[in-house]
């Protein structure tokens, strides 16, 4: 693998990067930044964790002139994670004196509005980049780079009409970015439709069963979710991340958990952002162990020293389920990923081996003790 200044990359974003403690590139920035910076359209299948968000703001920067308004937009499909690409910009952006705003719902629109005059990089959600434009304050004219991050997460959650919209009142002629955990027919449809002769990078069969997670499943009843939770966190300290498939669920467990001596943090749309974004930085900083959440944050927290990840609730969709365990093992570090599944449930778990092409090996958690009591609990896979 070259080092970052082997991509003939400029000086200023070196020393960005090399402030973050980045010097060699990964697989998905080294394949994708030379044909980004040439000008080529991408279509890239990477998956998560990879260090695609410097693999097209790199680029980017090589090529955005900064005096001409709004250049790029990055359309993300969170509020978490616009103001996470926002934030990776920023750093480097200050370095050639080019402005970057990240534009979300759930906030005020004043002050976005204020900013946009001397912005040149815009990463925002569909839903905000929309109003804006409605109200003739997000010029798009100008628009020479369009990244469309999460692309797969965006088809889940609705917002292919929005995207169409928006692409549809750009000048016709620029430079599209596509980065996604999967390929859906939907999604190379839209690429085929817009892009101009892009350039495919499949990076690996790894791209959706999530390389270096390791992933176990245990057979629970409904009753005794609880108990078996218990174990792994007295018994296995980490980083925790358990996944619920409604915020009811989430309030729910967050209590229970911090009945059992730990403490547990919520994350959940109901929330408002300053909240979020608290204990987003939270969690990354260390000061929050325990995450407990919807899928509002499965694709929207970039935190790399998440150790486990819990599907206290086995996924909805299979995809859910790559995006759920994404958030550990990332940037080839190992991870755990651990599922609890009932009787009536193995079906979809059958369904989600099918998905990722691999076994899902079962783990045994067994008990000493009674009445509550969890001592001497071993762990085995």
């Amino acid at each position: 693998m070259k080092n970052f200044d082997e991509l003939k990359i400029n000086e200023k974003t070196l020393k960005a990067l090399s402030e973050k403690g980045f010097v060699k590139p990964t697989d998905v920035q080294e394949s994708a930044i030379p044909p980004a910076m040439d000008g080529k359209d991408l279509m890239v299948q990477a998956r998560t964790g990879s260090g695609k968000t410097h693999a097209f703001l790199v680029p980017l920067f090589e090529r955005i002139i900064g005096r001409n308004g709004v250049e790029a937009v990055v359309l993300t499909p969170t509020r978490e994670l616009a103001q996470q690409v926002e934030k990776e910009a920023r750093e480097i952006g200050k370095r050639y004196r080019i402005n970057t705003l990240a534009v979300y719902g759930g906030s005020n629109i004043g002050p976005q509005i204020a900013k946009l005059p001397k912005i040149s990089l815009v990463v925002g959600t569909p839903g905000r980049l929309m109003d804006l434009m409605r109200r003739g304050k997000l010029d798009m004219r100008c628009v020479k780079f369009f990244v469309l991050d999460e692309g797969d997460r965006m088809l889940d959650m609705g917002f292919l009409p929005d995207i169409k919209w928006i692409m549809s009142r750009m000048p016709s002629k620029k430079q599209i970015m596509l980065f996604s955990a999967t390929m859906p027919t939907e999604i190379i449809t839209l690429a085929k439709n817009y892009m101009s002769d892009p350039v495919i990078l499949k990076l690996s069969k790894d791209d959706i069963s999530a390389k270096g997670v390791s992933q176990y499943y245990v057979k629970v009843g409904k009753k005794n979710k609880l108990k078996h939770l218990s174990a792994l966190l007295d018994n296995d300290p980490g980083k925790y991340m358990i996944f619920l498939n409604t915020k009811r669920g989430t309030t729910w467990l967050v209590e229970q958990v911090n009945k059992m001596g730990h403490k547990a943090y919520p994350m959940h749309g109901d929330m408002n952002q300053s909240r979020r974004t608290k204990t987003i930085n939270d969690f990354k900083g260390g000061r929050i162990n325990i995450l407990i959440s919807t899928d509002v944050s499965a694709r929207g927290i970039d935190v790399n020293n998440i150790t486990h990840v819990i599907n206290f609730d086995i996924p909805k969709y299979d995809n859910d389920y790559v995006h759920r365990i994404g958030r550990t093992g990332r940037m080839d570090k190992g991870g755990k990923a651990i599922t609890f599944v009932n009787k009536d449930e193995v079906k979809f778990l059958k369904r989600i081996e099918t998905y990722i092409d691999r076994s899902i090996d079962p783990l045994e958690i067994t008990f000493k003790g009674a009445n509550g009591r969890y001592a001497n609990k071993r762990i085995k896979a």
